[in-house]
């Protein structure tokens, strides 16, 4: 799906703000809570492995008994084909379905996971994360365990200083398989310090020694690796430093030098970790990673979102910003129709205000407007493009930018009915909880009102109109 076909269709749905049938963009994974993306392509289908989180609201670690695979053919209608237990790898204990990636070879297909061993009662090793694999003849099931043990020793790498102390290490983790032109398999992987090692024909053995890899940036390599391809260079994308941003380096090769080139994306609100992947799919790339934006997720509660991939014309790749529109939708903005030159802008806080644009904070003057309830076909909700799971809310007489709680109450607070504009022409947009009131400016500030006078029904009605 083109970036033009995305706009054309945001432009679409201004007219059509609250059909039936429309779900939100982002995340585009919402039964469930998902985590740890990886993407593959098999007969024209994209087929999409995650982690299913499964901590509670109150929970404080990790809980991923199995892994999820999801089907696409559009990118934007996903169905759940299987459910992949932990228990596969018999060795393994715990709910540790962690983050792992599948790719085809020669009609098989090699599934790279994170598991957790026991740890032992006697020997020096005090056990910890470690990389399993998994074969099949299909992409969904069939799946077993192709060696019975682990694919790497962790005796065979030093975990960080920090691991140390614990009873268990987690440098082994976050397995990223790349098969480049020339038939050679490389896996990467690793928790603050990044390992490759080259993989035999068979896929499930290690062709040489394992390479600790190092490279300047601006902080400490983290985890999440993924290696791909593009136009003859070498892409290293990355989790970096704590909270996670994601990163990325460059080489003329899958096996380095690596130089850094950026940062992809920033720390994501209410998510400590980030993971992505990397994916080409009739002739667009998209970026797949996690957010916490799903009503009550968070550090162990997390959902798969996806943006385009863009690169530049040198082959370095423009920095994403993660959105609540995602590929297939437009966000829009919510222009004065007393003022044209203001739009309605939110910031960190609670608070929306009119603003005139200002390019360096273009984003924040962008909404996804869909409705949370729908009623009659004309009800809209607003969330904030760049903050995921927060929306504008009609409390207390007045309206804020909360994140959703994941109750019905809070889905009514936060929808409106759109009328025709109170002024005689655009929109206005009408309490679902109190049809009296509307959202309105006043002095500058985006709030609930009953509007009466021609001057007060002005500043009550708005022109929404589709962002680039």
């Amino acid at each position: 799906m083109s970036t033009s076909f995305k706009r054309t269709l945001g432009a679409t749905l201004i007219g059509l703000a609250g059909a039936a049938g429309v779900q939100a963009d982002n995340p585009i994974i919402t039964e469930r809570f998902s985590a740890d993306p990886a993407a593959l392509v098999h007969d024209g289908k994209v087929y999409l492995y995650v982690g299913h989180d499964e901590a509670t609201v109150d929970g404080d670690f990790f809980v991923l008994k199995e892994w999820n695979i999801y089907s696409s053919t559009d990118l934007e209608n996903w169905t759940l084909e299987g459910e992949v237990p932990r228990t596969i790898f018999e060795w393994a204990d715990g709910d540790s379905a962690w983050a792992a990636q599948a790719v085809e070879r020669d009609g098989k297909f090699y599934w790279y996971t994170t598991v957790r061993m026991p740890v032992p009662e006697e020997g020096d090793w005090q056990g910890g994360y470690t990389l399993g694999v998994a074969v099949s003849d299909d992409p969904v099931t069939g799946w077993k365990d192709a060696l019975g043990k682990p694919l790497i020793d962790p005796n065979d790498t030093e975990p960080a200083p920090h691991m140390i102390e614990h009873s268990h290490s987690w440098d082994d983790i976050d397995p990223s398989v790349f098969i480049d032109h020339d038939g050679q398999a490389y896996l990467y992987w690793g928790n603050s310090h990044l390992y490759y090692a080259k993989l035999k024909d068979n896929m499930i053995e290690f062709d040489g020694e394992v390479h600790k890899v190092e490279f300047d940036m601006p902080g400490t390599f983290t985890e999440a690796p993924w290696v791909h391809e593009k136009d003859g260079k070498y892409y290293l994308t990355y989790a970096m430093n704590y909270p996670e941003e994601l990163a990325y380096a460059m080489s003329d090769s899958p096996e380095g030098p690596w130089e850094y080139k950026g940062l992809l994306m920033d720390v994501l609100e209410d998510s400590g970790t980030s993971h992505q992947a990397i994916l080409e799919y009739e002739g667009e790339d998209y970026f797949i990673y996690h957010t916490s934006a799903l009503p009550t997720g968070g550090n162990f509660r997390r959902s798969v979102s996806m943006e385009f991939l863009e690169y530049n014309a040198d082959g370095t790749i423009k920095k994403l910003t993660p959105t609540a529109s995602g590929i297939t939708h437009a966000a829009q903005a919510l222009q004065s129709h007393a003022n044209t030159d203001e739009y309605v802008r939110y910031g960190d806080g609670e608070e929306a205000t009119l603003a005139e644009l200002n390019a360096d904070d273009h984003w924040q003057y962008k909404w996804h407007v869909e409705p949370l309830v729908e009623q009659g076909g004309n009800t809209v909700s607003f969330q904030p493009e760049t903050r995921m799971g927060y929306y504008l809310v009609a409390q207390d007489g007045d309206v804020a930018i909360v994140e959703h709680d994941g109750t019905d109450e809070f889905a009514r607070a936060a929808t409106f009915e759109r009328v025709s504009g109170l002024a005689g022409e655009g929109a206005s947009f009408r309490s679902l909880e109190n049809r009296e009131h509307y959202l309105m400016v006043n002095g500058g500030v985006l709030t609930l009102g009953q509007p009466g006078s021609a001057s007060e029904r002005k500043v009550a009605t708005f022109d929404v109109i589709p962002t680039e």
